[in-house]
């Protein structure tokens, strides 16, 4: 079974509800004169901009309310310039204030400036001075203790370059020696055998002149008789002890000749290796006395190195002291400075505060001083700003939720005629502002109510003829789709599976027409968006009609849940 979609309506324009029951009325009193059914109304499908949106009222506001206040507690107002209801602009004197006393506090304060700046900047030039003495002091200490330190070093250098002259020389002249010690070892062997050689000579010369004296002595004496044994034995033996003498005599001879020779070619080689071995040993001497003296310079190097690293430690401790103080000074002179320029400072805003301006344009709505009072604190002036209007407005309970900020906004004042102005939505309270108390009460006997949020909204463009306090409508523009096929509401039909279709007219009467299932989008005041991918251009939908039979509530039904609202 089919039957109309109740579309839920949340106000229905008024206009069409009239046209609603004027069709109503008019089709009932004539029903029993006319039972001629009309023709179906058709219309052809679009693609529109659908937009949903909430009705409300505001309120035109100022974005700009100032209290005009001063600092300048206890002081004297010598002139108020203003009166409530004047026109105002960002710069007019509003008050004056006596502002003898403060110029006299400033002129005391900037002498007391001076000479607290000239005794900082002495402490300055003092520290500055003595860092440039440390940083001299340290250049001295290091040059001399440098020079200690060159002089060390010379020294040890010195003594280490003589000790390896001397060990060249050593290791050259060993050399030398070296090449000589063949010889000298050859001619030792030839001297010894000589020698050897003439010892066994003259022994055997001895022995043989010994043994021949003594047969000569016996014969003499008569112990020895010749031709006997005895005597041919002590004969035989002096014949080979000659022979032994001639054969020692041979051999020392030759080696006497041999020596003499080696003798002769030698001579001048040790004369040369005798002199080289005196210099080897007198190098030798002299590298036993360089040697501990090395150590000795070597120590004072080192001890020169030591004392010029802690020279040059210290005077950097004494420079970095010396920063200290220069940066202690500096901050010193920096804070006084600044603490006085503080002061200064204040007591010239105070002075300039001593003549009130406006800060916006707007209409002076209060003062609250006058000549000769003294002020306490509170508010001079009120000036509600005109340079930026905003729109306030209270949001039912029930709407509040679907509103957010950035939201577009369309406003029709009186003051603006015809012309639709925008705006966003820039405050959305999240407190209610009241609960308005409906009128009647429940069944329970408790009173029914409504609350309601502020929200602001600012004007996108400025207009000259909005005025504080005006009243304006509302449009809350609380979702849009752009270029949407789209029907009136009361084509779409609801199936009972809770699908819809609307009815397409296939000629110009409406009478011939088919089903064509849809999907809904958004639903604006009139209109509500469909979907389907067979929608072509100049497909044309077919409107429920009237009949004349049809019943209040049918109407109201066909129009939507809430179309009477």
């Amino acid at each position: 079974m089919k039957k109309k979609k109740k579309i839920t309506k949340k106000k229905v324009i008024i206009a069409i509800i009239i046209v609603v029951i004027a069709i109503f009325i008019f089709t009932n009193a004539n029903k029993n004169n006319n039972e001629e059914v009309s023709k179906p109304e058709i219309e052809t499908i679009e693609k529109r901009t659908i937009a949903k949106s909430i009705s409300a009222t505001g309120t035109i506001n100022s974005t700009n309310t100032k209290n005009v206040v001063s600092t300048l507690t206890g002081s004297e107002i010598l002139s108020v310039n203003v009166k409530k209801g004047d026109k105002i602009n960002v710069g007019d004197v509003i008050c004056t204030f006596d502002t003898s006393t403060l110029q006299q506090n400033l002129n005391i304060a900037q002498a007391s400036q001076s000479t607290s700046q000239a005794q900082a900047n002495l402490g300055v030039e003092s520290a500055h001075r003595n860092l440039s003495d440390a940083i001299a002091n340290k250049n001295t200490q290091v040059n001399n203790s440098q020079q200690d330190i060159n002089s060390a070093k010379t020294a040890y250098d010195n003594a280490v370059n003589q000790l390896n002259n001397i060990n060249n020389s050593i290791v050259e002249k060993q050399h030398q020696l070296n090449s000589y010690a063949g010889q000298q070892a050859d001619f030792a062997s030839v001297e010894q055998n000589y020698n050897s050689k003439k010892i066994k000579f003259e022994n055997a010369t001895n022995e043989y002149n010994a043994r021949k004296a003594e047969y000569e002595a016996g014969v003499l004496n008569g112990t020895i008789i010749e031709n006997t044994p005895d005597a041919n034995d002590k004969k035989q033996n002096l014949t080979v002890l000659e022979s032994n003498v001639k054969l020692a005599e041979s051999e020392y001879l030759t080696a006497q000749t041999e020596y003499n020779t080696k003798q002769a070619t030698f001579t001048p080689v040790k004369s040369q290796y005798e002199a080289l071995a005196s210099e080897v040993a007198s190098l030798q001497a002299q590298k036993a006395q360089i040697e501990p003296t090395i150590s000795q310079l070597k120590a004072t190097y080192d001890k020169m190195i030591t004392a010029y690293n802690s020279v040059v430690s210290t005077a950097d401790s004494t420079i970095e002291s010396m920063k200290d103080n220069v940066k202690n000074s500096e901050l010193a002179a920096s804070s006084s400075s600044l603490a006085s320029a503080s002061q200064i400072n204040t007591l010239k805003d105070q002075i300039a505060d001593g003549v009130v301006k406006s800060t916006v344009s707007g209409t002076v709505t209060n003062v609250n001083v006058k000549k000769g009072d003294l002020y306490t604190g509170t508010a001079i002036a009120t000036i509600e700003g005109t340079e930026e209007f905003i729109v306030e407005a209270e949001i039912d309970e029930y709407d509040i939720p679907d509103i957010e900020i950035g939201m577009k906004v369309l406003i029709k004042t009186d003051a603006t005629r015809d012309e639709e102005m925008e705006g966003r939505i820039t405050y959305v309270a999240s407190s209610a502002t009241n609960n308005a108390v409906n009128a009647g009460m429940a069944t329970t006997g408790t009173a029914v109510s409504n609350a309601t949020y502020k929200v602001e909204i600012a004007l996108d463009s400025a207009n000259d003829r909005l005025r504080l306090g005006m009243n304006a409508k509302l449009s809350i523009i609380t979702e849009m789709e752009e270029d949407v096929w789209s029907v009136p509401y009361n084509a779409v039909y609801n199936r009972d599976n809770g699908t819809h279709y609307i009815e397409i007219a296939k000629d110009d009467t409406g009478e011939n027409k088919e089903e064509l299932d849809v999907t809904l989008g958004i639903q604006g005041s009139y209109y509500i968006q469909i979907k389907s991918d067979k929608l072509k251009p100049d497909m044309k939908v077919v409107l429920p009609k009237i009949e004349a039979g049809d019943s209040m509530n049918d109407l109201l039904e066909m129009m939507g849940a809430d179309a009477g609202m």
